[in-house]
């Protein structure tokens, strides 16, 4: 038997900008979802998922096509043995896997990203690929961008498999540039779920990587053709060339530009530890992710109250956006009245059930322990 865990993870700052080549700083969470596992000795997949009582097969000799299997978990597992076989040409040994986990279903904490990261640890592990682990993180984007329809950046899964306790991780998701930033002992991390399911986030996202493109192809006529992304747009650039951009490109741009700036802003808050900026900054992205990419909702809006009401150093909607979870920073000293309160102001503001978690900063996926 073979138990792999894996963190999920939240973003401190740096929203929609992975898919734009751009900054971000994630952190991996506590919680974490477990893979136990059993090797066959044929090449066929039994795997069970706890948390949500299904089971689903497959065959790593003869890989379903992704339309071919139910949306859920199980496209992603099956996808990142389709992307680990892709990549080495090998057929993957079959198992007997459970799943189970504390991260909550659609909270906007990466539990897709976990549960890729979790089965690539497994089978580098069990067939003894020798894959390192930024090699991993992309075969499981590939992964989900084949099996899943998400084309997403980079962000959770190297967040997932790089991540060191106690640190927050810097990523340049242009060069894959990666450096862990340690975050001051006295900060808690708190997860605000809000309750409200993200239904719209998959579409929406889709769409605002499609607009972040036309963005880019208004823009690289009027400043040459080294503006690959949105990255390569700087914020005084922006502030003379977005207004020639229609709505609602210009606003999309707009966020992505500025929330690159803040992300290298927030690093230097964080190495001083000046929770004035901080809080500054993370007002700031949420602002800029509900005006300009619009990806907010009523709840999301309320949490952040809910948490800057409660004394926060800083809050902000994290994830895709349309539900799902705020993420706030908070003292620890403080950290009991802060949930409580939080929890007071948004049930008052919102008519979903919350969930507020107090959280480590945890290591990226490991055999456990």
């Amino acid at each position: 038997m073979l138990c792999v865990r894996a963190p999920g993870r939240v973003n401190l700052i740096g929203e929609h900008t992975d898919y734009n080549e751009g900054y971000v700083l994630p952190v991996a969470l506590s919680l974490e979802l477990r893979v136990h596992a059993s090797p066959r000795s044929d090449t066929h997949c039994r795997v069970y998922s706890e948390l949500l009582d299904e089971q689903y097969e497959f065959d790593l000799a003869a890989l379903p096509a992704p339309d071919a299997l139910p949306r859920g978990f199980i496209r992603y597992v099956a996808g990142v043995a389709w992307a680990l076989q892709q990549h080495t040409g090998r057929t993957l040994t079959g198992i007997e896997a459970t799943i189970s986990s504390e991260l909550p279903i659609g909270a906007g904490l990466s539990s897709s990203a976990a549960l890729e990261a979790a089965f690539a640890l497994l089978w580098n592990t069990l067939d003894n690929l020798g894959l390192e682990r930024l090699v991993l993180a992309q075969l499981c984007q590939q992964a989900e961008h084949v099996y899943a329809g998400v084309h997403c950046g980079v962000m959770d899964q190297v967040a997932a498999l790089l991540s060191e306790a106690g640190c927050a991780l810097f990523v340049d998701t242009r060069t894959l540039f990666t450096q862990s930033i340690a975050l001051p002992r006295d900060w808690a991390i708190v997860v605000a779920d809000t309750g409200v399911p993200r239904t719209l986030a998959e579409s929406a996202y889709n769409q605002r990587r499609a607009q972040c493109e036309e963005a880019v192809v208004a823009l690289r006529p009027l400043l040459g053709e080294e503006v690959r992304a949105l990255r390569d747009v700087s914020p005084e650039q922006g502030a003379l060339y977005l207004p020639l951009l229609p709505e609602p490109i210009r606003q999309r741009a707009r966020h992505v530009i500025g929330e690159n700036a803040r992300v290298l802003e927030f690093l230097n808050a964080l190495a001083h530890a000046d929770a004035a900026r901080v809080r500054a900054l993370m007002l700031a992205s949420h602002a800029s992710l509900r005006d300009d990419y619009e990806v907010s909702c009523p709840e999301l809006n309320a949490m952040v109250d809910a948490c800057m009401a409660a004394g926060a150093i800083g809050a902000r909607l994290t994830g895709a956006g349309f539900g799902g979870a705020c993420v706030a920073l908070v003292e620890k000293s403080h950290l009991p009245e802060f949930l409580a309160q939080a929890e007071r102001y948004y049930r008052q503001h919102a008519r979903y059930e919350p969930r507020l978690i107090a959280c480590e900063a945890a290591a990226g996926a490991t055999r456990c322990v």
